[in-house]
């Protein structure tokens, strides 16, 4: 698929990286990125998320990348600063979870 080699490339990341994004193996994304395998709609789920684009995008129906708003989502704090499997990692801990990693990992900064 065109379109994941796209934004690998434009995000400076490795096939590994990307592979850890999705939890599969190097050999399955390449295969995708590749077209030898078809993209399971949870695989690209996952990597419309972490690119914030659409899934029209991500398959090639659309050239627009953005949601149908019309906007890109905006980070709205340092998140771009954080390494993409950390961040990805951490958004798929439930919100309970992700308070307690938070009060621990200030009590750590303090």
């Amino acid at each position: 698929m065109n379109r994941l080699k796209e934004l690998r490339d434009f995000h400076a990341l490795t096939r590994e990286q990307c592979a850890k994004i999705a939890y599969i193996s190097a050999k399955t994304y390449e295969r995708y990125e590749k077209g030898e395998r078809i993209l399971p709609l949870d695989t690209a789920i996952y990597y419309a998320k972490f690119y914030k684009v659409s899934l029209d995008y991500l398959s090639g129906l659309t050239n627009e990348p953005f949601p149908p708003n019309g906007r890109k989502a905006e980070p709205t704090d340092d998140t771009d600063k954080i390494d993409p499997q950390l961040l990805f990692a951490i958004k798929r801990i439930p919100e309970r979870q992700q308070k307690l990693l938070a009060g621990f990992l200030n009590s750590i900064v303090k």
